[in-house]
Formats: structure tokens, C-alpha cells, sequence
């Protein structure tokens, strides 16, 4: 009997498709004016991202890097080739793609629970009010704004936005963050705080990341891989570095592992010098190579590999013929400038003699008036007015000088006597009006309030105090403003706002949380005799979400 052997099955390994898959693709839009040469953005762009993956993506303003991260979100199609993610073709936004942008793009309305709320129960709106919260309040803690979580983004700094945004595309829990250029708008030193909170999330959570950037120190202590993009048009991948360095990094021994410099000065040299950003063809003699030195303590461990040199090239290179008409140009601009100031010294010192001749003239007529006076008790009392006793001795006219003369002396000590001895006559005839008229003493009633005829402070305090009161009664609504409200408001004896008037734009753009409006009151026939006061009414927004009410008279 003949046995048959079944023969042995034969494995055919296949190999995986990647996470995240860009095949051929290319971005073309046309060119009305000229349609023979459209625009080229991006042509033949191949790159394959694994799962779990941390890429960083570097290259010169205009290359297409928004371009290529827009089609992988679905905001934008290529005009040919194919972005996938696990297999299916990407030909619109989902929620298995999040985008943290530059700017932040939160609603400005909302506070920072709400902002991420609003996310959570757009994707999962099969879930409870308490699933909500709950995601929420996860994400929250996990960016380090639980204390924040009512401010709205007015309120918050530029690196409390930006974990905002962060919270909110986690919370939906996508399979591929994006992020364009996330950092580029904050300070080194929040940069680098949310660079390691960002290095945690993922190494907690493994969520595929691709990020724009522009700074080389932060591609390499974030990246697994670090993808160079040539210059536009037509821009395609250049270089798709693997960075060796071990998880968790720690950004000081990074700094301090020769290959670092080594990556650094590749990364500097593919910028600046094979695809520098000019505009214009340089020839060789416009082009310097500077070779980066590497720190003293790090030359000996990679002396084995030649550093490749990096050259720098203008941004742009002026004409030679350019240069003599640029000259005649700053020349011209030099003499007008030296010309105008000529003038302005030339009138100030005008200006300085003319006070100088003034100066010279007001003491002699002073000394002549003095002179040429008669002797009368009257004046000998005024030309001592320094001296507060004469006064209270002087005779029927000087006495007939109101009471507030007598009862602050310090105005009339300070007043300077030359007015007074070179026109005696008024003096002498007894007449308090002239002297009236001159005393300081009259100012203070007119500053209390200027436009308001109320020059009782008794009452301005009263009007006052109801005006608070009657507004305070009446603000009810949150403020969503971020600076203060300044009006000016024009009250009646009976209290009645018969008007306000905004000071600054704010006041201008959000007087209507403000209750102004609803307690103005129509002058009427009657109200029209009454006097007015005119108060400095402030609304101050505060951090924890209130508000602030001053009032004060106004100047």
C-alpha cells in the first residue's frame, strides 16, 4: 500500500502595510494668467509612517509641509497619488485625525472645560452627559489645567491655550495627531516644558504623531525620525533620518552624545547649504562654507567621520548695478534729515531767547510800578501779601474779601505780588471783585466735578454712592471681556443716567454687559432743570471669572 505524503503548506510572508502611507502624491493648482505653467506644490511625495511612531517634519517656509499635513487631515485632496491610513484612503476630516494648531483655535466664549467638551460630545454623542464629563475631566488632569478649567482662553497664557488644544484632540482618542508647528508661538522656556509634557502623553498613550517644525533642537529630542523636505515648487522628500537615541531622553545627556552634533550639523548642512532659501542663483564666490565646530570635549569621539560642511547663502543677492542708486538714495535722505534738524534746533533756540527777553522785561516794569505807587496803607498791605496777618489788618476794602480768602491763606502766600503792586487802583477803590478774581482759592470749586454745575462734595458723594448701587443692582451677566470698561456718565440730582460715553474700544465693543444701557433715562421738559454730575464708571474683569465695579467723580 502506497502512502501518499501531503506535502507541507508554504508560508508566503507578506509585508505589512504601514500605519500611514503617502504614494506618489503630488499638489498642483493652476495658474489662470499663465495656464501652461501651473503652480507644482508638492510632487512625488513617498513616505510611510509605522504605528506608534513620533515624526518630525523640517523643512523652509513654502516648501508644502502645511500642504502634505492638510491632505493627511482631509481638509485638502492631491491632485494625484494616495494618502491612507491602516489601508483606506483619507478623502475627508474624521475623528481618527486631530490637528493642534499654531494659533490654537479655541472658541474664545468658552471656557477650557467647554472648549474640550464641545469635541468629546461631537465624536462620542452616543455617550452620557457623565461619560462626558468624565473624558473631560481625564484630559484636564492630564495637560495640568484642573485649577484653569473655568477660565476661558482670554484668560489663559500662551502655554496654558496650547494644552487647551492638546486636551481637546486627545480626548477624542485619535489613532494620528497632527500637529503644525505647536511650540512656535510660545517662549523657550514654556516651549520646553510642553515639549517634555508632550514626550509623556505619547509615551504614555503610543499615538502616532506627526509634527511641523522649525527648530532642528526639538526634532531631535522628540523625533524617532526626522523628514526633510526640499525647497518648492515641486517639493519632495530629501532626507528621512532615523534618530538613535534611546526613550526616555533626557535632553541634557542627549546634548552631550557626540551624534547628536553629528545629526545637528547634517540637519543644518541639508538646509543651508543643498537646499538653502534664495531666490536667485548664486555662483560660487557668493557661497562661504563654515564648517560647525563641535565642542571641545566632543571633537575627539567622532574625529573618525569628516563633519560635512555647511554653507550659508544670501537670502538674496542685490545687482551690482543696484548699488550706486541705492548710495544717491540714503545719501538724499541723510542731508534732508540733517537739514530738518537744523530747523528744529534752530527754532528751539529761537524760542529760548524770545522767553530769556521776557524774562528780562517782567521784573523792571514790576520794579517801576513799585516805585512809582503812592504810599497808602492799602498798598503797603499788598505788597506783603506773604504774610497772612496783615490782611486779616488791613482796612474796609480788603476786608470786604470773602471768607474763603481769609480761610485758607496758602493760595494767597503763594500768589506772586507783582500783579497786584502794578495795579494798585482797584485796591484802593475797595472793590473785592478784581481781587476775587485773581484768588486761586475760586479753583477748587470748579474741580470737583467740571461739567456738572454740582459743586457740593456732600452731594457729589451721595450721587455717587446711589450710582454704584443702582448699577451694581443691575449687573448681572458674566464678563467675557479681558480688559477694563471705562465710560463717562452724566447723572442727575434725582440719580437718572441721562448719559454715558465709552472712553476706550473695549467699553466701545462690549457695552452691552454692561447695564448702562437699560438705566439710561430720557431727559425730560422737566428733569432738563435739574443739575447734572458727571462720573468715571470702570468694569474690571477678575481671574476667577467676575467682575470689578468703580465709580468715581469725573475729572
Amino acid at each position: 500500500m502506497q502512502t501518499l505524503k501531503t506535502p507541507q503548506a508554504t508560508k508566503i510572508q507578506t509585508e505589512k502595510p504601514g500605519f500611514l502611507t503617502i504614494k506618489d502624491v503630488s499638489k498642483v493648482y493652476p495658474n489662470l494668467k499663465e495656464p501652461e505653467k501651473p503652480f507644482v506644490i508638492l510632487d512625488g511625495v513617498n513616505l510611510t509612517i509605522n504605528e506608534g511612531e513620533f515624526i518630525c517634519l523640517i523643512g523652509h517656509s513654502g516648501c508644502g509641509k502645511s500642504t502634505l499635513l492638510n491632505m493627511i487631515a482631509g481638509f485638502n485632496g492631491p491632485t494625484s497619488g494616495e494618502v491612507a491610513l491602516e489601508g483606506a484612503r483619507i478623502t475627508e476630516p474624521g475623528p481618527d485625525r486631530m490637528v493642534v494648531f499654531q494659533n490654537y483655535s479655541l472658541l474664545p466664549w468658552l471656557t477650557a472645560t467647554e472648549n474640550i467638551h464641545l469635541g468629546v460630545e461631537t465624536v462620542y454623542g452616543e455617550k452620557s452627559a457623565e461619560e462626558h464629563n468624565t473624558i473631560v475631566q481625564e484630559h484636564l488632569e492630564l495637560v495640568g489645567l484642573t485649577e484653569a478649567c473655568n477660565k476661558r482662553p482670554g484668560q489663559l497664557s500662551g502655554g496654558m491655550k496650547q494644552r487647551v488644544a492638546i486636551a481637546r484632540a486627545l480626548a477624542t482618542r485619535p489613532k494620528l495627531l497632527i500637529l503644525d508647528e505647536p511650540f512656535g508661538a510660545l517662549d523657550p522656556i514654556t516651549r520646553e516644558e510642553l515639549q517634555e509634557e508632550l514626550l509623556k502623553i505619547w509615551q504614555e498613550n503610543k499615538i502616532t504623531i506627526i509634527m511641523i517644525t522649525h527648530d532642528i533642537d526639538e526634532a531631535l529630542f522628540l523625533a524617532d525620525r526626522i523628514v526633510m523636505m526640499t525647497n518648492g515648487p515641486a517639493a519632495s522628500i530629501g532626507e528621512d533620518v532615523h534618530i538613535p537615541f534611546s526613550r526616555p531622553r533626557n535632553r541634557t545627556r542627549i546634548m552631550e552624545d557626540p551624534k547628536y552634533y553629528e545629526l545637528r550639523n547634517f540637519a543644518l548642512e541639508f538646509l543651508f547649504s543643498r537646499y538653502a532659501h534664495h531666490e536667485e542663483d548664486t555662483t560660487e564666490s557668493d557661497t562661504s562654507a563654515v564648517v560647525l565646530p563641535l565642542p571641545a570635549s566632543k571633537k575627539r569621539a567622532v574625529a573618525d567621520k569628516a563633519m560635512p560642511p555647511v554653507s550659508f547663502r544670501p537670502h538674496a543677492v542685490e545687482p551690482a548695478e543696484a548699488s550706486p542708486i541705492k548710495g544717491a538714495i540714503l545719501a538724499g535722505s541723510w542731508f534732508a534729515a540733517m537739514a530738518t534738524l537744523a530747523a528744529v534746533n534752530m527754532s528751539a533756540v529761537s524760542s529760548q531767547l524770545n522767553q530769556a527777553k521776557l524774562a528780562e522785561t517782567v521784573p523792571a516794569v514790576t520794579a517801576t510800578a513799585v516805585v512809582s505807587s503812592p504810599p497808602s496803607p492799602q498798598i503797603a498791605a499788598s505788597s506783603i501779601a506773604a504774610s497772612p496777618a496783615p490782611i486779616a489788618a488791613s482796612p474796609a476794602p480788603t476786608a470786604a474779601i470773602p471768607a474763603p480768602i481769609a480761610a485758607i491763606p496758602a493760595p494767597i502766600a503763594t500768589a506772586s505780588p507783582a500783579p497786584i503792586a502794578a495795579s494798585p487802583a482797584p485796591i484802593a477803590t475797595g472793590s473785592p471783585a478784581p481781587i476775587a478774581a485773581a484768588s486761586p482759592a475760586t479753583a477748587p470749586k470748579a474741580s470737583t466735578n467740571a461739567a456738572s454745575g454740582i459743586s457740593d462734595k456732600a452731594e457729589l458723594d451721595a450721587i455717587g454712592q446711589q450710582l454704584y448701587a443702582r448699577i451694581d443692582q443691575n449687573w448681572k451677566t458674566t464678563p467675557t471681556f479681558t480688559q477694563s470698561l471705562t465710560y463717562r456718565v452724566k447723572v442727575q440730582q434725582n440719580g437718572d443716567i441721562v448719559q454715558f460715553e465709552p472712553t476706550n474700544k473695549a467699553a466701545k465693543d462690549f457695552v452691552k454687559e454692561t447695564p448702562l444701557s437699560v438705566l439710561q433715562t430720557p431727559t425730560s421738559a422737566g428733569a432738563a432743570a435739574q443739575k447734572t454730575a458727571e462720573f468715571q464708571v470702570t468694569f474690571s474683569p477678575t481671574s476667577g471669572g467676575g467682575g470689578v465695579l468703580e465709580v468715581k467723580p469725573g475729572k
